[in-house]
């Protein structure tokens, strides 16, 4: 975190020096946008009619559009009509890996994301931090980037980037060395052993960099949270454990795990479903979420690849003319997912995104702090795209159009640790903004209606978002 903050002082601070290095001092560029309708993101209500003046890459003032202007003598937009919010963050996505960028960046910020998390990835920090370097200087377009590098999984890794941990001193080793390297925050998985989740906490604490991501088999949810961990993604572990059968379902997944004959598994992993959709326990998942809220765990749900995991089946998914900007070796591992259509599995997979919305809601009405991320690029997640499709999802189950904007703006910000400079549309605030034709607040929606993007002062209108989504579009010929 102490490099992306220096690199964020650093692009406020130098951007005079150039000019006068050069032997004549030039004005910072301006951008005045006129009478356009401000949703800022502190709770407050929007603010019609107003002027935001950008000079360099900070917010300089807003102020009625009635009021006298002070001189400019850059670019003005006349927004009359339009709405202006903080721009977005997605916070969970793997864009981070060999030639991700490079297709991933523009869409994210065609899409009005400029800024994400990125849970893991195979770019070595030492890259990653060349990249922040660019994007800061604008030598390279992208959002602003908070990453944790390589995952921490157990003995045998799901993903070949990983960093295997066997046993306490490993973790311990493997903390230092991430921190060492200017890792954001630590990426844990549910393959870790119960020892070595508990070291990595312990290391963790002791190092003073946040560990998020998913929790072992071995860990309950309210373990987690009590030890530290500062998010959980996509509701891990939790509906197993808000089951009043939480013991019997662990050890049926045990047995599953461990089942050879692969029909008897499938069948097992259907009982074991059956069974948390039979027996939710209200009182213990009131107390985890009081836990959750008192010790400040928030919850990254990215319901959007929930159900794309949920409709894996749907012939729809493949028809998305999104899938045009997916590379072929992308679109065809998407394609592979799910195996053979099997109604019973499909039906009871839908049956329990519907249970993943309703624990949400319960968590939502108890105040636990929620985060929009997308997990893109995994099976029909769309980068920039998809994150319009979370904030949806988010209020289809009781959020109001602003709570969930602000899960993608100051919730977020606040999450990083960077409000100062974030989040919001505020004097001082770096000018990473987004222009709607629309007002997202009566439909939210509307934040797909994208009418420009400022990126750290310099305005992209539709023309040149268009262009950058045009630039990022495959030709092919599929069945």
């Amino acid at each position: 975190m102490k490099l992306l903050t220096f690199l964020i002082i650093g692009s406020l601070a130098c951007w005079p020096l150039t000019a006068q290095s050069q032997g004549r001092p030039e004005p910072p560029h301006s951008l005045l946008l006129e009478h356009v309708t401000v949703i800022d993101s502190t709770g407050s209500d929007p603010r019609p009619d107003m002027s935001v003046l950008i000079v360099g890459v900070r917010i300089k003032s807003i102020f009625s559009s009635g009021q006298s202007n002070p001189a400019v003598g850059g670019e003005i937009v006349d927004a009359r009509g339009k709405f202006l919010i903080a721009g977005l963050w997605d916070m969970h996505v793997h864009a981070l890996s060999q030639n991700e960028p490079e297709r991933f960046f523009p869409l994210f910020i065609a899409n009005g994301v400029t800024g994400i998390r990125d849970m893991g990835g195979d770019i070595p920090l030492s890259e990653v931090a060349q990249w922040k370097r660019d994007v800061h200087a604008g030598s390279r377009l992208g959002p602003e980037i908070f990453a944790a590098g390589p995952i921490l999984e157990g003995e045998h890794p799901f993903w070949p980037f990983s960093i295997a941990v066997r046993n306490p001193a490993e973790a311990r080793q493997a903390v230092t060395k991430l921190v060492k390297d200017d890792a954001d925050f630590l990426k844990v998985y549910n393959t870790l052993s119960r020892d070595t989740y508990l070291a990595i906490a312990a290391q963790a604490k002791e190092s003073r960099i946040p560990f998020e991501g998913h929790i072992p088999d071995a860990i309950t949810p309210a373990e987690a949270s009590g030890l530290g961990q500062k998010s959980i993604e996509h509701l891990w572990g939790i509906p197993g454990y808000i089951s009043s059968e939480s013991v019997r379902l662990q050890s049926m997944r045990t047995q599953a795990d461990n089942e050879d004959d692969p029909k008897v598994a499938r069948d097992l992993f259907y009982k074991i479903n059956e069974t948390i959709l039979a027996t939710h326990d209200a009182q213990k998942a009131n107390t985890l979420y009081k836990e959750f809220r008192r010790n400040h765990t928030w919850q990254t749900p990215t319901l959007v690849v929930l159900k794309s995991y949920a409709t894996i089946h749907d012939p729809s998914l493949r028809k998305d003319p999104r899938t045009a900007y997916i590379p072929d070796n992308l679109l065809s591992f998407w394609e592979s997912m799910g195996g053979q259509p099997d109604p019973r599995n499909d039906e009871i997979q839908f049956r329990l995104f519907a249970y993943d919305l309703d624990i949400v809601k319960a968590m939502h009405e108890a105040k636990v702090p929620l985060l929009a991320g997308t997990d893109t690029p995994n099976p029909y997640t769309y980068p920039g795209f998809s994150l319009h499709e979370e904030l949806e999802l988010l209020v289809s189950t009781g959020l109001t159009p602003l709570e969930a904007l602000e899960t993608a703006t100051l919730r977020a910000a606040e999450f990083l640790g960077v409000s100062q400079y974030f989040g919001s549309v505020e004097e001082g605030k770096m000018a990473n903004l987004v222009l709607l034709d629309a007002n997202p607040l009566t439909d939210i929606r509307n934040t797909k209606k994208i009418r420009g993007v400022i990126l750290r002062g310099h305005f992209f209108d539709k023309a040149k978002l268009d262009e950058l989504l045009a630039g990022q579009k495959l030709t092919r010929t599929r069945n």
